[in-house]
């Protein structure tokens, strides 16, 4: 992760996190789902720079971005309370560490707001990724389309005093 910085979604950010959206989506997540037309219609309808902009503007969200040293914005993330609704990185810097500093943001996050407990809903090549990272299953996979590609996740957080006691 050298020379990436993660911050604080901005609204000028939106139309570059849209694309990493839209990117990720379509060259990362699309073959895991056959490249099926109507799923990732469905799963892109929503990614346009107006609903990004309202989701890092929006006060019941907390959105990051991951950017690196030429300004580029190369990961878009976003928690919804307990949800992280979005985790995604550009197609050449996955496996880089990126999505895991991002979700690391996200859970300070949530931790600071008091969040017991952070869900998700993964798709099928980011769930290794969430496993790893202290996430179990939470309930059976859901299908989309008609390949089960959705994957109900949860993990427990700790209380964010339990972070500053000393033994």
């Amino acid at each position: 992760m050298d020379n990436i910085t993660i911050r604080k979604a901005t609204p000028k950010d939106a139309e570059a996190a849209c694309a990493v959206l839209v990117r990720s989506i379509k060259e990362i997540c699309g073959p895991y789902y056959e490249n099926d037309e109507e799923i990732l219609a469905q799963w892109l309808g929503n990614k346009t720079p107006t609903n990004v902009r309202r989701w890092i503007e929006s006060d019941r969200s907390y959105s990051v971005v991951a950017v690196n040293d030429k300004g580029l914005v190369v990961g878009f993330a976003s928690i919804s309370g307990s949800e992280i609704m979005l985790n995604y990185v550009l197609p050449e810097v996955l496996y880089q560490g990126i999505g895991k500093g991002m979700l690391q943001a996200l859970e300070t996050q949530a931790i600071a707001s008091g969040v017991g407990r952070i869900d998700v809903v993964s798709t099928i090549p980011a769930k290794a990724f969430y496993e790893r990272n202290g996430y179990m299953s939470n309930g059976a996979p859901r299908y989309v389309g008609r390949i089960v590609g959705d994957f109900p996740l949860v993990k427990v957080m700790p209380h964010k005093n339990a972070l500053n006691r000393t033994p």
